[in-house]
Order: C-alpha cells, then structure tokens, then sequence
C-alpha cells in the first residue's frame, strides 16, 4: 500500500469514528429530547385528568345542597362547574398517543357522560319538586355506584400513566448507558488511532524522511556512495530509488570525467606534473585546460617552419577553436541534472532565438513563416534550456537549406486535450530518410552532420527532462518537420 493510501485509510477510519461520535451523541439528545418529551406529556396527562376529577366532584357536590338547602343556583353552579372539566377533557384526550390510551379515554369517557347524565337527571327531579326521588337517586345511583366507577376509571388512567412514566425513564436511562458505552468506545478507538497514526508517522514517514535528509547532507559533501533503502513499494521508496539512481548516474559521470584528465605530463619548466592535482579539478574545467594546453602547444609552433606547416598550424587552431566551442555546449547543456523552471513568456522566448538568426536568415534570402497561437502565453519551462534546444534545431533546418533561398515555418500550438504545448518547426530542405533519423541521436551528430550545436541527443533529453516528446519526420527532398511537446 503506498503512502497516500495508508494516510487515506488512516484519516478515513478517524473520520468514520469522529462521524460515529457524532451520530451517536445526536442520537443520545434526540432521544434524550423525546423521553423529556414523553415524560411531560404524561405527567400533564395525569394532572389534567385529575383536574377533571377535581371539578366533576365540585359539580356533583351541588346535588346534594339544591336537594337539602333548596338552592336556586344549582343547577348553574353545576354547570359551571362542568366547564373546566370539559377542557381538561379534551386536553387529556389530544395527549393520547398509543391504542392503549385510546381505549382508557373512551372508558373514563363513559363513565364520566353516565354520572353527568344521572346528576342533570337528579336536577331535573329537584326542579320538579321530586326531592325524595331525587335524594335515592343521588344515594343510591349516583354516589353509590356513578362516581365511585368514574374515580376508578381516573385512578386507573392515573396509575397508568405513573407506570408509563417508570417505563419511559428505564428506556432513558437504558439509552444513556448505551450511548455513555458507545461513546467511550468510540472515545477508546479514537485514541488508539491516533496513537496508531503518530507511531506510523514516526516511524514510516519522519524516519525515512529523515535518512533522506541526512543522505541528501552526504551527498552534499561529496559523498556520492551513499544509498538509501529501496524495499518500501510506497512513495519514499520511489524517492529512494530516484536517489539511488541519481547517485550512480553522477558517480558514473564522475569516474568517466576521471579517465578523461590527462593532463600533459610536463610544463613549461620541464617537470613532471602530479596527477592526483588533476583528480579533484572539476571535469569541465579539466576539459578545457586540456584543450587550452593543446592550443597553446600549437601556438608555441616555430612560425619559420614554412608555409605548409603554418597552414597546419592554423587549421589545428581552427579545429581547437570548434572543439572547444563544442565542449563549452556539451558541458553546459549535455547531461541535465536539474531544471531551472521559471513561468517563461514563449513568444519572447521564440523571438529571441529568431533574432540571434536574423543576419542569416536576410543574408541568405531565407523566408520565414512563423505563426503564433494567441492561447500560448507563458509555460514553466527552463527559458535557458529550451532556448539551446530551439537554436539547435533552427541551426539544423538553416543547415539543410541551399545556400540561397529556401523557408523555414515556426509554429506553437496546444494539443488536442489541452494538456501539452507544441512548438512546430519545419524546413523544405533536402530532407533526410527517416531510419536514418535514429542514427543522429547522438551528441555530436545532427541533421546537417556538422558537429555545431547541443546535438539532438541532448535536444531530446532536455525536451524530455521537462516530460515532453521530441518528434522528428522527414523526406528526402522535400524537407525535415520537428514537433515539440511540453505538458503544460
């Protein structure tokens, strides 16, 4: 599993257990919410039902003084009276939930319509003057058997809601133990993870970055032996393997720069020269203090030696004069470590490097079509790097012209995905056969086989150091066509 996925996985779990966590509290609170809820409902069920008792009594209790104290306002005190029983009534039956409930209001209903019923019939009697009826009536009926039915049936519901209430705090107190276990379960996890995580990035992840760093201080002190651990199949195992790979390249680079320094094993004085001062010059200067030495061996030639051999003389300077020009491009552009990458304006760029051919493009009567896309603006490219290649292959289709004569069209574009930019360039030349365009591939070959230029070896790896392509076709005849492609 590489590094992406494992801190995926990681911080996925850690989320899941934070998401848990929060799910599992906003469950605890709604269900805390609803118990309360729950709770309310039925203790004012049990107060209303209780107030309506409270009043049905006070009515009743108006019976027995219109029958004894004659009272005219009875029968209106009663109904009053009746009044705030009939909306704790109705209150009490809108907070019956369950079938259960249900049933139990419809029964205290009955029973309370039966007593009310039997006490007007009871006033109905007193009004008419029927008090001895109405006296056995409110005895023996309503005292006797109405009222004590409807306080069992309130008595009932009472109980019932007090049980119902028991029943609901058990589930509250249930439903806090659970998410109180949950919790610290989630908490426990929580904790173990993290601790998981900074033993993983201790050791997986500092440690290795730390012996990268260190390797990376070697290296910088010229210690180019150094290597890293290449098992890990994750990210820090590609970079160790980049590094590895980047130490041998410049350690191979370093030995052969070595079998290249043979200095001249006297100087002007006659005496032996040490070797070992030879080993620790850079190789790009021992290059050119070689060539230098020949050059000036050349030079220290006795000018009265003839015609002929100060004619050779001058061509060996000659030919010394290109090889060091040669060794200055291969030294500076051949073999890229590193890239230099700057937001680079390509249309300045362009212009610049037509501009170092502009004398002999005129000179030679070269036509020049060049044709800008207005999308391409700036790229992050090395503006150094890529304005060698561009040079090199301008310098090749010049080459590949007569001596008068001739176009050479320069294009950017982007491709078709949007994701490259394209630089075109293409010559109606003399052409060359395309097997024949592999065999060029070499640093000190190009189109024109003159040994001027970064050659387009070197052309094709800085292209393809900034992850791009270097396409060549061409015909004899009828001219060579190059396409560089650069991802954005």
């Amino acid at each position: 599993m590489n590094l992406r996925k494992k801190l995926l996985t990681t911080f996925s779990a850690l989320a899941l257990l934070t998401l848990a966590t929060a799910s599992m509290t906003l469950w605890a609170i709604a269900k805390w919410q609803d118990s309360e809820q729950r709770l309310k409902a039925h203790y004012q069920r049990s107060l209303l039902l209780l107030g309506v008792q409270a009043s049905t009594f006070r009515a009743i209790k108006e019976l027995p003084d219109a029958i004894i104290g004659n009272d005219p306002d009875a029968r209106q005190e009663f109904e009053d009276f009746l009044k705030p029983a009939e909306a704790d009534f109705q209150l009490w039956t809108a907070l019956a939930d369950t079938e259960a409930e249900q049933q139990q209001v419809q029964q205290v209903r009955n029973g309370y319509e039966t007593l009310i019923k039997d006490a007007r019939i009871t006033l109905d009697l007193i009004e008419q003057n029927r008090r001895d009826r109405a006296f056995r009536l409110l005895e023996n009926q309503l005292e006797g058997k109405d009222f004590v039915r409807f306080q069992e049936l309130t008595q009932q519901a009472v109980e019932s809601d007090r049980q119902n209430r028991q029943i609901i705090q058990s589930q509250t107190q249930n439903t806090r133990q659970t998410a109180e276990l949950v919790l610290v379960i989630v908490a426990f996890g929580s904790i173990s993870l993290m601790l998981l995580l900074a033993a993983y990035l201790a050791s997986d992840l500092f440690a290795p970055l730390r012996e990268v760093e260190q390797a990376l201080n070697d290296f910088a002190k010229g210690n180019w032996k150094t290597r890293l651990n290449q098992e890990r199949t994750d990210e820090i195992g590609a970079i160790n393997q980049a590094f590895n790979r980047m130490t041998e390249i410049i350690g191979d680079r370093d030995r052969l720069a070595g079998l290249t320094n043979l200095p001249d094993n006297t100087n002007n004085d006659g005496r032996g020269v040490d070797n070992s001062a030879w080993q620790n010059i850079p190789s790009r200067l021992t290059l050119h203090r070689l060539l230098s030495q020949l050059r000036s061996q050349v030079l220290q030639l006795n000018y009265d030696d003839g015609v002929s051999l100060r004619e050779h003389k001058q061509q060996l300077v000659e030919r010394l004069d290109s090889l060091l020009l040669a060794v200055r491009r291969i030294t500076e552009f051949g073999f890229p470590l590193d890239l230099n990458l700057a937001r680079t304006d390509i249309r300045s760029l362009i212009y610049e490097v037509i501009m170092r051919f502009q004398s002999e493009l005129i000179e030679r009567s070269i036509s020049l079509d060049l044709n800008l896309s207005p999308e391409i603006s700036y790229a992050v490219v090395d503006r150094l790097k890529l304005r060698e290649v561009l040079s090199e292959l301008i310098r090749n289709a010049l080459s590949a012209l007569p001596e008068r004569g001739g176009c050479i069209g320069m294009r950017t574009n982007v491709s078709e995905d949007g994701s490259a930019l394209l630089i075109e360039i293409a010559d109606d030349g003399k052409g060359i056969e395309q097997p024949l365009v592999e065999k060029v591939f070499s640093s000190s070959n190009t189109l024109s086989d003159t040994n001027t230029g970064v050659g387009l070896t070197l052309t094709k790896a800085i292209v393809e150091q900034h992850g791009g392509k270097l396409l060549i076709n061409g015909e004899p005849g009828k001219g060579t066509y190059v396409c560089i492609q650069i991802p954005f």
